[in-house]
């Protein structure tokens, strides 16, 4: 079955050229927000167990939708949004009701997060209502929650790293910024979508296609108990499309484009979007034609993007840092600092605030974190040897402060999250000499053949040590590469293995440097997030078979094939 993620959660981050600074004085929200917050601090931090932290996050905004196939409009909404959340912590920093349930799967989506549907902050009283019985419900679920945590500590047996579980963020009393809105014209899209979304029509090979287009934007403001007062902009446009068939063996298999932009001047033209799903119509009809490929383990190149992929669920998620306090994580890289833990060849540094990157927007962009905390560049890895952790507000072992990666989305308790994660390599050649060294490497080893993988998609990544910490990738567009230099398409791989094992068998680089954006889903929810990569080389890459449907293509013939191209 085809697996799509939610029209907007699949949105790109974009920096627009209006945006202003602005006096937090004047922002009717953070005032109000400020008063209710100070008034409810007041009270709660008496009580028994005293709320000693309380943070407001409200959303205020509009999203826009259209969704198209076959040249014609099969959905399209606007609609506005507003959202009060209260996050409160119970008990001390030392120990609240945050920390991890020994024994117990922990909820992250409801522990001390409170939400609420908004009402404009121009009706100020209904807008400190909803604050106030936000706030009521958020307290009394982190009370009813360390009182959990508390006789967890109690009955459990120890967990080794027993740092605090709150580091204070620093106050920031200062920032403003509004940002001018983004000018949707859905008229304008569904002229540029009209012919490129009739492509598929009369290729019987074409199972399913779909065509969408997405904003969401607005504001977002944040208040705390320490005096932190922020409003920051936020906008996300994205135009995509998918394609997808059933090979005779019940292998389901989809090309996937999608374009991010600045501003609606910046979509491609029709002509480009054209050319670009001729090439994906062309590029599924081989591979639902193509030879089903084997288990097999052989030197391997992955291409930009896949190398980005690749990058962000092999590593990135074990760098993270609550994955170092859990004894429930497999906890790859913890106690590893100052040490060598992938080919010295690479360093990777995830730097929020990087805007843009060659002249593209980069939507795992932001200036603060959702714990509040100021974005700032941190080198996880340098030449191989590790160096840091993405941190949120919740210390571990050796490192006692956010970096301003704590993220979640709405009705999430945040954690550390990868914001945008960029590979480099201290040498690299041009992408035409590695294949060259592929070619070469396949020789050396006596393999009959190796690979190129240009497209990783879906998959997962399991960290925790309740099941084996390996990965597994589909590859969603792979060539077989002969030592002869002889290529071609095949199908039904996975790219599978441990981190250890398959960082430590890069052996060079390209100077391709690619993006790809994503949404990411953990315990915190969905968050856009940045990779960027250069295309690698493997010494080594096992693949394995990939899932089958089990279901035969259609017995009956798309009627589509039968009329010709949709007039």
């Amino acid at each position: 079955m085809k697996k799509y993620i939610p029209l907007f959660l699949l949105l790109f981050s974009v920096v627009c050229a209006h945006a202003e600074s602005c006096s937090v004085k004047t922002e009717l929200p953070l005032q109000l927000m400020g008063q209710e917050l100070k008034r409810s601090f007041t009270v709660l931090k008496k009580q028994n167990p005293p709320i000693y932290y309380l943070s407001y996050t409200y959303k205020e905004g509009e999203n826009w939708g259209l969704e198209m196939s076959l040249g014609g409009v099969q959905a399209q909404y606007h609609t506005g949004v507003s959202v009060a959340e209260v996050q409160a912590r119970a008990g001390s920093p030392a120990l609240d009701n945050t920390r991890a349930l020994k024994g117990e799967w922990q909820n992250f989506k409801v522990e001390g997060i409170e939400g609420a549907p908004a009402v404009s902050a121009e009706n100020s009283k209904a807008f400190k209502r909803a604050w106030w019985r936000a706030t009521q419900k958020a307290a009394e679920q982190a009370q009813k929650d360390f009182s959990r945590v508390a006789a967890n500590v109690r009955t459990m047996s120890q967990t080794k790293d027993q740092s605090a579980d709150f580091a204070f963020p620093p106050v920031v009393v200062t920032y403003c910024q509004t940002q001018a809105p983004v000018s949707v014209d859905l008229e304008k899209v569904k002229a540029l979508l009209q012919e490129a979304s009739k492509l598929p029509a009369g290729k019987a090979y074409v199972l399913d296609s779909s065509f969408s287009f997405s904003v969401q934007q607005g504001h977002r403001y944040f208040a705390d108990s320490r005096g932190t007062r922020l409003k920051t902009p936020y906008a996300y446009v994205r135009l995509m499309y998918s394609l997808s068939t059933r090979a005779k063996d019940g292998m389901e298999l989809e090309r996937f484009k999608d374009y991010n932009v600045f501003s609606m001047d910046e979509l491609p033209s029709e002509k480009q979007l054209i050319a670009d799903v001729k090439q994906s119509l062309a590029e599924l009809e081989a591979l639902s034609q193509a030879p089903e490929g084997e288990p097999f383990t052989a030197p391997t190149i992955l291409k930009g993007k896949a190398a980005a992929v690749f990058v962000h669920e092999v590593l990135g998620h074990r760098l993270e840092g609550h994955r170092q306090k859990d004894d429930s994580e497999g906890q790859t890289f913890t106690g590893k600092t100052g040490r060598q833990v992938i080919s010295p060849l690479l360093t990777i540094v995830d730097d929020p605030t990087l805007r843009s990157f060659r002249g593209s927007a980069l939507r795992g962009y932001y200036l603060y974190d959702d714990e509040g905390v100021a974005a700032r560049p941190v080198t996880l890895i340098e030449n191989g040897v590790l160096k840091n952790f993405l941190m949120p507000s919740s210390p571990i072992a050796g490192f006692n402060e956010s970096n301003g990666h704590g993220r979640r989305e709405t009705g999430a308790r945040a954690v550390a999250r990868m914001g945008i994660m960029r590979t480099t390599a201290s040498q690299t050649v041009s992408y035409e000499e590695l294949e060259k060294m592929l070619l070469a490497e396949i020789k050396h080893q006596g393999k009959p053949y190796g690979f190129i993988v240009e497209d990783l998609g879906g998959g997962f990544t399991y960290t925790g040590t309740s099941m084996p910490q390996s990965f597994k990738l589909q590859a969603k567009m792979v060539w077989r590469v002969y030592p002869d230099g002889r290529k071609e398409v095949v199908r039904g791989l996975d790219v599978v293995g441990t981190p250890l094992v398959s960082f430590n068998k890069v052996i060079a680089a390209a100077n391709d440097d690619a993006v790809f954006d994503g949404s990411c889903g953990a315990e915190s929810g969905w968050v856009p997030q940045t990779n960027i990569a250069p295309s690698l080389l493997l010494e080594s890459l096992e693949t394995e078979k990939t899932k089958k449907s089990g279901y035969k293509p259609p017995v009956l013939p798309s009627p589509l094939t039968e009329q010709g191209d949709i007039k």
